[in-house]
């Protein structure tokens, strides 16, 4: 993430723009939808890395999924990475500070509990 990303992104508050029924239905569509799909899960230092399988049906939804996230979500960079020879496709999701937390939130708690590590309050203690 480029220094200016960072600055701008510092000063966008980590909020969805939709109400809270429309977070809720959200986060039943990209759960059960779009991210049903997602074979791994990993942990970036700003976000995560949501890996899923290279066709062409996960490219589409995956671009439209950050299209309209854009629009409620500003705070995020997305970036979309496509491994060699039709491999995976990797949707990165990132942020400021609180932004792991808050994608964490976004999923079903079936999901969540699947693909995030729980995390211990006692773990953050220097």
């Amino acid at each position: 993430m480029s220094a200016e990303t960072r600055r701008t992104a510092k000063r966008l508050p980590i909020a969805c723009e939709l109400s809270e029924g429309g977070q809720r239905s959200r986060r039943e569509e990209i759960s059960h939808e779009l991210f049903s799909g997602c074979k791994d899960v990993r942990e970036l230092e700003d976000g995560y890395e949501f890996v899923f399988p290279g066709g062409e049906e996960w490219i589409g939804g995956l671009a439209r999924f950050v299209a309209s996230e854009r629009e409620c979500c500003r705070f995020f960079v997305f970036e979309l990475l496509f491994e060699p020879d039709l491999g995976p496709v990797s949707l990165r999701m990132r942020g400021p500070a609180g932004t792991k937390e808050f994608l964490a939130g976004q999923f079903t708690e079936e999901f969540a509990s699947e693909h995030f590590a729980p995390t211990n309050a006692a773990d953050d203690v220097c």
